[in-house]
């Protein structure tokens, strides 16, 4: 394990750690595909969210902060990778890149490890590709995606949970804002890449707001994308813990209806989770998105209470407060007092 920073920036460390492979098998039944590729171990992004912050743990750091201020970049392992990769092309099965940290963080602009990742995939026929992420370096391999796709079956999900950019620059501090996430899309979309909408995770009170979706999934479609996914936020520790933390800092009135809702749980399920569910369904259909339903999270107890009255299906997102008829105070008004400047949502026309 590297044990010594070879950069430095913007607050992130660098090391660089020994791989033997960056093809992996996934054992989980829950995930869609059957092996997974991450070219680093953390990530810059510094979701406040992120479910991957646990893997720093294999390395020893018990610190969740380190997770995005910690990034080890895995280095060679080329010639195991080539024959994992020819491993999955025989088995015809799916390789996600990007499951646990971005494959486009802003390390990779120097790094370039997923770049020579995908330098491999290209010289396969019939390889089934998926790749996640929020970052705008994903334009920079535009060359090598394109012959990927001629040659396999390639998709880029590019996630995006709310149109508001302050909100993001909050929960999501080193992404890219959104529109320039939209921009990715409609370029991608351009060049010939199928493009999926990741909505994942939508938080609880936050960025489940009818009217802030339907402007997000308005711009999207408009952006040329027709196929989505969505999911609602999964929280393990020690994100549980950090995302609350942050939480009691940035909204504080709505900590006691998270600590209630995951109180001994991971997954939302039950009523607020169907509302979610339906709500989207409702927004799929109006902005001509191709059905694709979310990973089937486990049933809980419900929730919904906690976060909206009234009919799982229906929302008051037009209400003069800006509020979505939730028992908290909506994020909207807090918002407009947060961020008086710049609350407002990305244009929607």
């Amino acid at each position: 394990m590297g044990a010594e920073d070879v950069r430095a920036r913007g607050g992130v460390r660098y090391r660089e750690l020994q791989a033997r492979s960056l093809v992996n098998r996934c054992s989980s039944p829950r995930m869609p595909f059957a092996y997974t590729a991450n070219p680093y171990r953390g990530c810059a992004m510094a979701c406040r969210y992120c479910y991957a912050t646990y893997t720093h743990e294999f390395m020893g750091i018990t610190d969740a902060e380190e997770f995005h201020s910690l990034v080890y970049v895995k280095t060679g392992g080329w010639d195991e990778t080539a024959r994992g990769l020819a491993t999955v092309v025989r088995r015809g099965e799916e390789i996600a890149l990007g499951t646990a940290t971005d494959p486009y963080q802003p390390g990779e602009a120097q790094a370039r490890v997923t770049r020579r990742f995908l330098e491999l995939c290209a010289q396969h026929r019939g390889l089934h590709l998926s790749i996640t992420t929020k970052g705008a370096l994903v334009l920079r391999d535009l060359d090598l995606l394109q012959r990927i796709q001629q040659r396999s079956r390639l998709s880029v999900h590019v996630s995006v949970i709310s149109p508001h950019a302050d909100l993001l620059r909050e929960l999501e501090p080193w992404a890219p804002p959104p529109e320039v996430r939209l921009d990715v899309m409609r370029r991608l979309t351009e060049a010939g890449i199928d493009v999926r909408f990741n909505l994942a995770p939508v938080l609880p009170g936050l960025t489940d707001r009818e009217a802030d979706l339907d402007a997000l999934m308005a711009r999207v479609a408009g952006a040329g994308v027709r196929r989505m996914m969505h999911n609602v936020l999964f929280l393990r520790s020690p994100t549980k813990e950090k995302y609350l933390r942050w939480l009691e800092q940035a909204f504080p009135r709505y900590l006691k209806a998270y600590e209630q809702a995951y109180a001994g749980r991971v997954y939302l399920g039950g009523r607020y989770r169907d509302h979610v569910r339906a709500l989207v369904a409702r927004l799929r259909a109006k902005h001509g998105f191709a059905g694709h339903a979310e990973d089937e999270w486990p049933r809980e107890q419900e929730q919904l209470a906690l976060w909206t009255q009234g009919s799982p299906t229906t929302t008051n997102a037009a209400q003069s407060d800006g509020s979505s008829g939730s028992t908290i105070p909506s994020p909207a008004a807090e918002r407009m007092r947060t961020f008086p400047e710049r609350s407002r949502p990305i244009n929607a026309s």
